[in-house]
């Protein structure tokens, strides 16, 4: 399954290393810190998410603000 992702992600233009999946054992908490940190550190490294939005438009803005019903 991560397989095929990492061949979505490609064709996608997106690095590979945004995902990755390992096995560790609820008993390894060192391991899993260990990980955790590895994988934060390249994520940095990596920059920004490759499929963040830009800054919404202000016509954007507008339509996700709630409005206040007009006063009858």
């Amino acid at each position: 399954m991560v397989e095929d992702t990492w061949k979505v992600l490609k064709l996608l233009g997106i690095d590979e290393r945004y995902l990755r999946l390992k096995w560790i054992s609820a008993s390894e908490g060192v391991i899993f810190a260990e990980e955790i940190r590895s994988f934060t550190k390249l994520l940095k490294e990596l920059g920004k998410n490759p499929l963040a939005e830009k800054e919404p438009a202000a016509a954007d803005m507008e339509a996700a603000t709630p409005r206040a019903a007009a006063a009858g």
